[in-house]
């Protein structure tokens, strides 16, 4: 079963990314708001106009001072700083539910829920009104039905839509891709896996699988697959466009412009917007690996017209 979507890309493909502000697997940039403006201007200026907060809480941490997680009043409202400093530059941003912990508590999804519903309301509150809010991100991920996840999509979908039906929903799960997983699924085990998970969920909008779980000489069939379950369940088909490598010295390093390069031609066929994991650590001149600012011109002299100023 295949699906095509018809794309047309002008200049710089990637046009969203995640902010990764509570880390979990990656360090820490430590910028300030001055410094955070400058990169947001960095994304502007080379054609980012969405952004994600991947977690707007995180076991014991929160991007504002939230009364709901009982965060302390001298948190800093760095959520409030992302959606005023995206209005100013005319950006979306979907922003990143409560998750407990890595694996949501083995599945417990029930206690993930309601931990979630006076935090979407808290979060509505303060900025339900700031006009770059246009949807919500479900951090909980995972590549196949273990830990609840249908129950879980299920019940935070619809508390995200309940108290706010005018904003998007959107997930990034990964492929259980084969060579990379123990218990690989295949493009059409995928698809049928997902077929069935997705069925039960219809407040979701968006998918954006991650890429970096498929391996390159089959991506462009888990994605075919990917797009046609888009299609069945009526979602906005994105790709996440993974900028880093994946177990290099079991750390994460910006990729090879190559192996970005050669993505990117793949998800012109089916993707209707790329995003990435995650411009500012991989990808940005200012990032904290040196590096990054080599893949940033590279990917400038490709798509764009020139090494960025």
């Amino acid at each position: 079963m295949t699906f095509v979507q018809e794309v047309t890309i002008v200049s710089y493909p990637i046009s969203g990314t995640f902010i990764d502000e509570i880390t979990y697997d990656i360090p820490s940039s430590n910028w300030s708001p001055d410094e955070w403006r400058h990169e947001l201007d960095t994304m502007s200026g080379v054609g980012i106009d969405t952004l994600i907060v991947i977690r707007g809480g995180f076991e014991g941490k929160c991007t504002f001072p939230s009364k709901a997680l009982s965060m302390p009043a001298d948190t800093p409202d760095f959520a409030g700083f992302l959606f005023r400093e995206a209005a100013a530059r005319k950006m979306d941003v979907y922003f990143g539910l409560y998750i407990s912990d890595i694996d949501w508590g083995k599945g417990n999804y029930n206690r993930e829920i309601e931990l979630n519903k006076p935090f979407i309301a808290e979060v509505l509150s303060r900025y339900g009104d700031i006009p770059s809010f246009k949807g919500w991100y479900l951090p909980h991920e995972t590549g196949r039905e273990e830990l609840n996840i249908t129950e879980l999509f299920q019940g935070l979908s619809a508390a995200c839509k309940d108290q706010s039906p005018d904003k998007k929903v959107m997930i990034s799960p990964f492929f259980m891709g084969e060579g990379i997983f123990d218990r690989p699924l295949s493009p059409e085990a995928h698809f049928e896996e997902w077929n069935r998970i997705l069925d039960s969920n219809k407040d979701l909008d968006i998918c954006a699988f991650q890429d970096g779980t498929a391996p390159m000489s089959r991506m462009s069939e888990y994605y075919r697959q990917a797009a046609e379950l888009c299609r069945l369940h009526r979602l906005e088909h994105w790709v996440n466009v993974e900028t880093f490598e994946r177990d290099v010295r079991r750390q994460y390093y910006p990729i090879p412009f190559q192996d970005l390069q050669s993505k990117i031609a793949k998800h012109t066929e089916y993707a209707q917007k790329m995003i990435t994991f995650e411009f500012s650590h991989f990808l940005s001149p200012n990032s904290i690996y040196p590096s990054a600012k080599n893949l940033f011109n590279r990917y400038v002299e490709r798509y764009g017209s020139g090494e960025y100023r």
